[in-house]
């Protein structure tokens, strides 16, 4: 199963916070690090501070609304977190997948157990093929559960909260925290820093403690109590992932999915209809009549070659009746009054459940109406799902918040030609039609979505209702020989909470009343209606899109500035000119040229190739020696078991022959090698890594042994800089024969949100810029802005601004608009970055305006220093012989 671009975004973010942990000291810094990165501020008015409730254990989050395949995710995340986490090929790789409730556990343990089934099949994928998935009684049992089968694959156990979150002075009535001489294989392992109190040592919780697992938290937002923090801790895990759509306060969310891209990557039906009748009957009348509506719509996309779709409406019962077993059945037969088959009903509560076994996406499946309260929870998907009926009284208060999600998910994750099949819709009865609302804003957040994801169509529905009953007044159409009366019409009698038995709809007069005056005319105006707002919403969308906004809580943490007005109709019209390569393919045009990146140029490059000469400079043990000193509390409890793990390694390997010990450690270094590197496949990695350690020394042969990491860090350093060096001759090989070109590309962003900024400084092209200059840069910015023929100056932010793009993405301090229409590009140095590295941007800056064009330049200015090199200048012989003069 592909993901979604959203989805790849979302692991992306992962390995980025990934990364960031390994380049940090603590959790904190990475915390930062990572934030900071995206240019968010950390702290107040920014994205909240890191909350090391786990202590020293990585806790992060993705929030992901429902629909939004949170379980895929996870299932392509795992890999990388133990890649992330750097797990020697040998060590036990054991997942625990933790699910609130034993409905969501079945349906966990059932799809990623199953072959068939994607979620299966992508852990096989990232794993070679060595998975294996256990539920509890199966761990319990030893069911295939050994200290050799965990070495040898992934090990995946799907548990649910229950099981493991429990006071720990009933612990003993739970089996995981029982005595198991079923798990004596693993005895071997268990160290007594490991165990927890007052249990017995074999107890399958001391098992699971000791492998250090990392832990999924599927719907973590149920996971709130101080017993579910205990029952993590319990877990010793060296990294915790929740999942959720609603997180919980003090999450630390690395990763925001607004709906907007869930809409763009067709996951959900967009906006949530919204419209009030005036009594219960009304309701149902409606919800039978729409249903019936997109029903002949689909049948007619599918004659077309559409997928076939049968969509349900879920009638939501009052909760306050919820256990009397009767009044689902009164609202069965208020349906099977209106003519509906029996096989087309069912009833899903906590007594009765008519889906058991049930396919309800097959064509042979019958079912077009579901009688529930909140029984399709978490964990129950049906995209034909389509209306939400609430049968409340006019006097309650209607409770959707947990089941509106279950309307949201699209069909087949695609759009449909007919529109109305693209929206989901609700149908409800209130007084209070405001509070109403509320509680379908409340259950849009519930499900990760907000109040801007519904639109309302009370009034115009009302309307038309009453204008149908006033003629069929007029006309007297109802008289005693049909036992319709304008009385029954007009004088509906209020039935109290206290004794609402539902006697309103059994009979299944209204119903039929309310099809004398035009049901289907009803039907015909909310599908009207709902195509008109749901083009205003997809309309407020693109513009949110074209203007660069960015929304959801993300853009409520992060500023965004405009460009000036006076500048933009100019601004926005730029192309300026960046490096793309010819990709040897044609079109109808011609030859098609692609923008340059890494792998453009690093194609070709091979590892047998290369030499070996790596400088290992640290003695036998210094390196783990560095190694220790740098662990502390406030480091992440990964990189200190690291540390155990490191001694069990060597121990592991002192039991083999100096032969067999060379290729473990580089087998070890090329798994740790190749997971950063797509560009180069595994035997390439492998057989060069091999060629460093046959030239080490004896001494250098136990220093790696104590510090595999360390020397992946050594070796991995020496690759990237060969590939370096071979992208770099490769562009200005590709450069001189016209294979590379320049070309306008680079178009100014119409919004910005830099973590800092400062409008203090004049001409800035946006209304504010990025504030993270030193003395010396805002000390040339000055001068630059002083000068009468400057128009406006950019601060380009890193990773995200204008780049020179090359053998290395060069992005210039400045971007400078002068009046004479000259587009400058400005690289600030102290004088103490003149370096091999200042070199190599101003070589690659200058060829890129001598490509670029006259109206294009490139500057690289020092503080003081006077260079020999062209382009480069010291700063004050720069604002007077050259800005001056543009």
């Amino acid at each position: 199963m592909e993901l979604k671009n959203y989805q790849k975004h979302v692991i992306n973010d992962l390995r980025e916070y990934l990364k960031c942990l390994d380049d940090t000291s603590n959790l904190g810094a990475a915390w930062e690090k990572y934030w900071g990165d995206k240019d968010f501020s950390v702290g107040h008015g920014g994205i909240p501070s890191y909350n090391n409730e786990l202590k020293d254990i990585p806790n992060v989050c993705m929030k992901v609304p429902t629909g939004g395949g949170k379980t895929l995710i996870a299932c392509s995340a795992v890999t990388d977190i133990f890649h992330g986490l750097h797990y020697e090929p040998n060590r036990p790789r054991l997942l625990v997948w933790l699910v609130p409730s034993d409905s969501i556990l079945t349906q966990t343990f059932g799809t990623l157990s199953n072959p068939e089934h994607p979620y299966h099949q992508r852990l096989m994928q990232d794993n070679h093929g060595l998975v294996e998935v256990f539920n509890k009684d199966q761990l319990l049992a030893g069911q295939g559960f050994s200290l050799d089968s965990v070495r040898e694959q992934l090990t995946v156990c799907v548990m649910s909260f229950a099981s493991l979150r429990i006071d720990s002075r009933k612990k003993d009535v739970r089996k995981v925290f029982q005595e198991n001489g079923n798990l004596m294989s693993f005895k071997s392992i268990i160290n007594d820093e490991d165990l927890l109190p007052d249990t017995p040592d074999d107890a399958l919780i001391q098992i699971l403690r000791a492998l250090h697992p990392v832990v999924i938290v599927d719907e973590s937002h149920n996971a709130k109590s101080n017993l579910s923090m205990e029952m993590l801790n319990n877990l010793n895990p060296s990294f915790v992932l929740n999942l959720t759509a609603t997180p919980r306060r003090g999450s630390n969310i690395i990763s925001y999915v607004d709906a907007r891209e869930l809409q763009k990557a067709r996951m959900v039906k967009l906006p949530v209809i919204v419209y009030n009748r005036q009594k219960r009957p009304d309701v149902m009348a409606d919800a039978i009549y729409l249903r019936a509506k997109l029903e002949q719509t689909a049948r007619a996309e599918e004659r077309n070659g559409a997928p076939y779709i049968r969509p349900i409406v879920l009638f939501q019962a009052e909760p306050k009746i919820a256990k009397n077993k009767d009044t689902f059945e009164k609202v069965k037969q208020g349906l099977l009054k209106c003519g509906i088959p029996e096989e087309e009903i069912a009833i899903k509560t906590s007594d009765v459940d008519d889906l058991t076994g049930i396919n309800l996406l097959s064509k042979d499946c019958p079912i077009r109406y579901i009688i529930t309260v909140n029984a399709l929870k978490e964990g129950w998907d049906c995209p034909f799902a389509y209306i939400l009926a609430t049968l409340a009284n006019k006097t309650s208060q209607i409770d959707v918040e947990q089941i509106l999600g279950r309307v949201l998910r699209q069909p087949y994750t695609q759009y449909h030609a007919a529109n109305e099949l693209n929206m989901s819709y609700v149908i409800t009865c209130s007084n209070d039609f405001h509070a109403t609302l509320e509680k379908v804003v409340s259950g849009l957040n519930n499900a990760g979505f907000s109040k801007k994801d519904f639109r309302a169509v009370e009034s115009e529905i009302i309307r038309y209702v009453d204008e149908e009953k006033a003629a069929i007044k007029q006309r007297r159409l109802f008289d005693e020989d049909n036992a319709l009366s304008e009385k029954s019409m007009n004088d509906l009698p209020q039935t109290d909470e206290k004794d609402d038995d539902f006697s309103d709809i059994i009979s299944g007069v209204l119903v039929q009343q309310y099809e004398r005056y035009g049901g289907e005319r009803v039907a015909d105006i909310i599908i009207k209606k709902a195509k008109e707002q749901a083009a205003t919403y997809r309309r407020n969308a693109e513009i949110a899109e074209e203007n660069g906004l960015l929304t959801g809580e993300l853009g409520d943490m992060q500023s965004q500035f405009t460009i000036q007005p006076e500048f933009a109709q100019e601004a926005l019209g730029l192309e300026i000119p960046q490096f793309f390569v010819e990709t040897g393919s044609s079109d109808l045009f011609g030859t098609s040229d692609v923008l340059l990146n890494f792998e453009n140029l690093t194609k070709g490059f091979r590892l047998n190739e290369q030499d070996t000469n790596i400088n290992f400079p640290l003695s036998t043990g210094e390196l783990y020696e560095v190694g220790i000193a740098q662990q502390g509390e406030a480091v992440p409890k990964y990189k200190r078991l690291g540390q155990k793990e490191s001694q069990n390694f060597r121990e592991y390997l002192a039991q083999m022959p100096p032969a067999k010990r060379k290729d473990k450690c580089a087998e070890s270094i090329a798994y740790n090698l190749s997971k950063n590197d797509n560009g180069l496949a595994d035997p390439e990695i492998l057989a060069y890594v091999k060629r460093v350690i046959e030239g080490m020394t004896a001494d250098e042969i136990s220093a790696l042994e104590m510090s595999l990491h360390s020397y992946t860090i050594k070796i991995r350093e020496k690759i990237d800089s060969l590939k370096d060096h071979y992208r770099e001759k490769q562009f200005y090989n590709w450069l001189d024969t016209d294979r590379i070109v320049c070309k306008p590309a680079y178009r100014l962003p119409k919004v910005i949100s830099p973590a800092s900024s400062t409008t203090s400084i004049p001409k800035s092209l946006y209304s504010a810029e990025k504030n993270d200059m030193n003395e010396f840069e805002r000390g040339l910015l000055d001068d630059i802005v002083s000068q009468e023929n400057v128009v406006w100056w950019h601060r380009i932010i890193e990773r995200k601004g204008m780049c020179l793009n090359a053998f290395i993405n060069h992005y210039p301090d400045f971007m400078v608009k002068t009046m004479s229409g000259k587009i400058l590009l400005i690289e600030a140095k102290g004088d103490h970055l003149d370096n091999q590295d200042s070199r190599r941007k101003l070589k690659l800056g200058r060829k890129w305006q001598e490509k670029a064009g006259s109206k294009y330049k490139y500057f690289m200015v020092y503080k003081n220093n006077e260079s020999s090199e062209d382009g480069a200048y010291a700063r004050d012989k720069f604002i007077s012989e050259i800005l001056k003069n543009l």
